[in-house]
This record gives structure tokens, sequence and C-alpha cells, in this order.
């Protein structure tokens, strides 16, 4: 017990030296999930979550209200307008995944300080040139739309970190993107590329790339230099044989190799060639 009670001292000296790693707190906003609530605390609410909720047009009460930063609208009801939308100055997280929506709802391109949208299992065919003017996005979710192509203007869109188009119709990307220098992660997952995108080839932040149920058949020389990819999804997709140069994939943790028709010949010499990353055939 003596040892104990010395012990608590030392400890409380270490803390207070910063010997242990700061761990910041946990970001909790102020949350309001109906509008009755979000009126009730109309100057300090900063996120107002209606997901799920009978939503026939945005209540033009959100715009009065100074810190509200984020907004869920995720599988709203009956949602017909957004009229409101762009009056909410501070915001700067969006969700209108599942609203049934076919295109991007022009009130969203007035939002100059938006930083993450989620836009996933809607009905949008086609991106209009204005996505580029989203100056301040850093992560963007397009998953399970219906989208063929996407616009040469997205390339401007130089903040971006996160870019998720799973599940649409993809057949390549534009060479525009090749100017998103910031994009640590994309999702590509069930598409129809017949190539690895070319435009990803000298993204020196890329850390993460999925391609599985894709129809590509070959892996680029150029994927191997990717100097931060520690990531790498060809699951189900046709591929046989990897570049003859695997070192240069130093930081690699996991390669997922699952469904592709690779030989054990081939097999072994990746096991060999990457002794540290995890790989799943």
């Amino acid at each position: 017990m003596k040892k104990i009670c010395l012990m608590i001292p030392f400890l409380a000296a270490l803390v207070g030296a910063g010997c242990f790693k700061h761990r910041e707190a946990p970001d909790r906003p102020v949350t309001a999930n109906t509008l009755a609530e979000a009126v009730e605390k109309r100057a300090t609410v900063e996120c107002v979550n209606l997901a799920g909720q009978a939503v026939a047009a945005l209540p033009r009460e959100l715009a009065s209200m100074p810190k509200l930063s984020r907004l869920w609208l995720r599988e709203a009801q009956g949602l017909t307008s957004l009229a409101g939308l762009s009056g909410l100055k501070a915001l700067k997280r969006l969700d209108l995944s599942a609203t049934k929506v076919s295109a991007v709802p022009p009130e969203v391109f007035a939002l100059a300080g938006l930083e993450h949208l989620y836009l996933a299992d809607n009905g949008i065919a086609k991106l209009p040139p204005a996505i580029g003017d989203m100056a301040a996005l850093t992560y963007l979710n397009l998953e399970r739309n219906l989208l063929t192509e996407l616009p040469p203007e997205m390339g401007r869109v130089t903040g971006l970190r996160w870019l998720r188009l799973n599940g649409n119709k993809l057949t390549a990307l534009p060479l525009d993107l090749a100017k998103l220098t910031n994009l640590q992660r994309v999702y590509l997952r069930q598409n129809q590329l017949k190539a690895v995108p070319e435009c990803l080839k000298g993204l020196p932040l890329l850390e993460d790339i999925s391609l599985s149920g894709n129809p590509l058949a070959a892996v680029p020389d150029w994927m191997t230099d990717l100097p931060k990819l520690r990531q790498v999804d060809l699951d189900g997709c046709p591929v046989a044989k990897l570049p003859d140069k695997l070192d240069g994939w130093k930081k690699l943790q996991v390669l997922s190799l699952v469904r592709c028709p690779i030989p054990d010949t081939e097999k072994a010499r990746i096991r060999a060639a990457l002794p540290k990353a995890h790989i799943a055939f």
C-alpha cells in the first residue's frame, strides 16, 4: 500500500510533464434531433440530425442558427425542397444520402465552406461542372449512384483527401484528377474500370486504393512506385500477375487478392517480395 501511495505523485508528475501521449477529447457538438429542439437551442446548436424524419422542405429556421455546422438528412422522407440551404453559412458537413435525389441540388454549390458532403445511395447520374467550385471540400461520398463519368472540373477540388465512388458505372476517371495532390484515399469498388486510372499515377499522399470488383486484369508498374501506399484492394479482379518489381511498396500493410486468378508460383513470389504485408489470396 505504501508503494502505491508513493507512486501516485510520481505518475501525476509524469502526466504534468507531458511524458504520456496527449489524447484529445472526443468531438461532441451540441446536437438537436428534432426541429423543435433545434429552435430551442438556436444560439448554441452545432448539429441538427433529421435523419429518417419527414422533411418536405428545409426549415427556414435553420438559417437563424449561427453555429450550425452539421446537417444530417440521410433517409429524410418526402424531401422536395432545399431552398433554405444556401443560407447556412457556417455549414461544414452535409448528409443527403438516400434522399432519392437524381441530381446534386444546386443549393449545395453555394456552401463555400462545406468540407464533408455525403450523397450516397441516390440516383445521381451526372455531376455538374460546379463541383469544381467547392474549394473547401475534403471528403466526398458518391457511393451507389449511377455515375458513368466525372467532370474534369473535379480536378479543381485540390483539398480533397477522401473520394468514395464505390458502386457506380465508371469506366475511367478524367486525367484532371491528377491535380488532386492531397488525395489520400480513393474507393472505386464495383465499377466498370478495365484499367487502373492513370490520373492516380503521381499522387504523392495516396495511402488506400480500392478497386475490387472491377474488370481490370493488370496492375501498372507505376502503381508500385506510390510512396505512401499502405492498402491495396483488388478483390475479385481478373488479375493474374503483379508487376515484377514490388520493392516500392515499402509501407504496404494490406494487399487483398481474394478471388483473383493468381497461380501458386506468383503467390509465392508476392509473399517473398512483401514479407511485412498482410496478403490475402
